[in-house]
């Protein structure tokens, strides 16, 4: 009989736990659950993240710069890649709001606008167009 009840409370209290921790699990990230679910999460991944992203964003804002200043780029091409680099600095800031630093997608999304962004510098600063 003790061993009845001592087994029901059991149940009941590891019933409570699930219940307690499934909604925080359910609101997470898919990556973050994965993590959460095994026990762990690296935010150290995240802040190296941020960090190489920010090399890449003063990089593409020296080669704009330095395009202009030497003639290969127009003020008005300047004017809208400095623009475009403009919204995706914007776009990582809104990233890093959400408070629990940038995800694989995040990332991967601001990595790919500042390679497209790199590309068209590249080819405005080669297309003669020097007013």
């Amino acid at each position: 009989m003790k061993i009845t009840k001592t087994l029901i409370t059991m149940a009941a209290i590891t019933a409570s736990l699930t219940a307690l921790t499934i909604p925080a699990v359910s609101d997470a990230h898919p990556m973050q659950r994965q993590s959460i679910e095994r026990g762990y999460h690296d935010n150290r991944s995240d802040m190296r993240s941020s960090a190489e992203l920010n090399g890449r964003i003063n990089s593409v804002e020296n080669r704009i710069s330095l395009g202009r200043r030497s003639g290969q780029l127009s003020l008005r091409e300047a004017g809208r890649l400095n623009d475009r680099l403009y919204n995706i600095t914007a776009l990582k800031r809104s990233f890093e709001r959400s408070g629990r630093g940038l995800n694989r997608a995040e990332v991967a999304t601001l990595n790919s606008r500042l390679d497209t962004l790199s590309g068209q510098i590249r080819v405005q600063g080669h297309d003669g167009n020097r007013r």
